[in-house]
């Protein structure tokens, strides 16, 4: 894993220590990425951050001219939502090769998903979030409609009469049960403290803690990072830190995370191959969970660094797995004290819930590209 995005930036002279500070210190208040609020601050400019995440990442810088003057067929190989979702715009072509700019390049799952996609073999670039969101907002021209010729005979008035919004959409029966219904509930108002404005909760209004309520949230989720966000939000709520890694081709890498403590840039840095000693490879070779210190080694001191300060004293750890395959682990530390207000039985049927979550989207996918084989086969 490469250097903190911190750490570099200090080292080439991008930002003082002082203006990291206030980069850390928004992200931990608002979320995001740390270089995105250093350009906001006005403490980095995008050229130098660009340096700085090719340099972390080890991928070619993809800049703003090369994505906003990508042609609409270019772009349009990958689905808006798609790209929306992960953060990844393509800008060019050569052959059956894709440069495709990604907020997140280090990520195979994904890089996997847009070869399935597109066909096509994608070749990572990392771009900044604010070049990616500027390509994202460049839309398509509308196609220009023919507009019908008037009917013939005197002209019909534009404005609409009132009796026009008083037309009843429901039928007569349905109408007359509406009036029957039970009177709902006037939700509660909320307030908020000044100057701050932070919401205050209404009382007695708290998150679904139960396992039913988890599974058919994920039941019904669209997209593997929607399921991952299910998960962390169903966990976030009572640890220091909640993370998901993803494993994929031998490596564990960073997925999705909760937490003040986490930087994005640095997190999804992280690469850690399975075979490496770290508290995942026995994991993987059977054991059921990890609840504990994290030991020494290179591997668990790449964790360390990926989620941040103050770094984990001790974690709890469960393989997420499909079909006895693990495919992901889910992660949970209190920071400096511990790990005994952790609900270890919690934990563990929450992994299997996103096993579970894992395997539906899976097999999804698989009907879906099963479909379209089915629709490119002429009918006899």
């Amino acid at each position: 894993m490469a250097k903190r995005l911190g750490e570099i930036l200090i080292e080439r002279g991008a930002i003082s220590p002082e203006g990291l500070r206030s980069g850390l210190e928004a992200c931990r208040r608002h979320g995001g990425r740390l270089g995105t609020w250093l350009v906001r601050l006005g403490l980095l400019n995008e050229g130098k951050l660009l340096e700085a995440l090719t340099h972390q990442t080890g991928c070619p810088p993809a800049t703003t001219m090369q994505l906003t003057t990508a042609t609409a067929q270019i772009r349009g190989l990958i689905p808006p939502a798609f790209a929306r979702r992960h953060l990844a715009v393509p800008f060019a072509r050569q052959g059956r090769s894709l440069d495709v700019a990604m907020a997140n390049p280090n990520d195979l799952l994904l890089v996997d998903e847009i070869s399935r996609v597109t066909g096509l073999v994608p070749r990572p670039h990392v771009a900044t979030e604010a070049t990616i969101t500027a390509a994202l907002a460049l839309s398509k021209p509308a196609a220009q409609v023919p507009v019908p010729a008037p009917p013939p005979g005197p002209p019909r008035a534009t404005a609409r009469e009132w009796r026009q919004f008083w037309r009843l959409e429901s039928a007569t029966p349905e109408l007359m049960r509406a009036l029957d219904a039970p009177e709902l509930p006037v939700p509660k108002s909320l307030a908020a403290t000044f100057p701050q404005l932070q919401p205050i909760a209404a009382e007695g209004a708290a998150p679904t803690t139960d396992a039913a309520g988890l599974a058919d949230a994920l039941a019904n989720a669209s997209d593997r990072d929607q399921a991952a966000d299910l998960v962390l939000d169903h966990l976030a709520a009572g640890t220091f830190r909640a993370a998901l890694f993803s494993v994929h081709q031998g490596k564990v890498m960073g997925w999705r995370a909760r937490g003040a403590a986490i930087v994005a840039e640095d997190f999804h840095a992280l690469i850690l191959p399975l075979d490496r000693p770290s508290l995942f490879l026995n994991l993987t070779k059977g054991v059921e969970i990890h609840a504990g210190p994290l030991g020494g080694g290179e591997g668990n001191d790449l964790l360390r660094d990926a989620l941040g300060d103050p770094t984990p004293v001790e974690a709890v750890v469960v393989p997420v797995r499909v079909r006895g395959k693990v495919v992901a682990f889910l992660w949970l530390d209190q920071g400096a004290d511990g790990v005994a207000g952790i609900s270890i039985p919690l934990v563990q049927e929450v992994a299997r819930l996103a096993g579970l979550a894992i395997e539906i989207l899976v097999l999804r996918q698989k009907v879906r590209a099963g479909a379209r084989l089915t629709e490119t086969v002429p009918s006899d």
